[in-house]
């Protein structure tokens, strides 16, 4: 699923968590690097993968 990231933050792992809306409910998933707001990202099992 492709999403566009509302935030990104870092967190004491050294991963980054990232926030994005689908429908009304807001969701999270795991990126190795940061992500500016408003990028489109594909997300697949709770994690970025592009």
């Amino acid at each position: 699923m492709i999403v566009n990231v509302l935030t990104c933050t870092l967190r004491r792992d050294d991963q980054y968590l990232i926030t994005y809306k689908v429908g009304g409910a807001v969701q999270s998933a795991l990126s190795a690097t940061p992500i500016k707001a408003g990028t489109d990202v594909r997300i697949r099992d709770g994690r970025v993968v592009a």
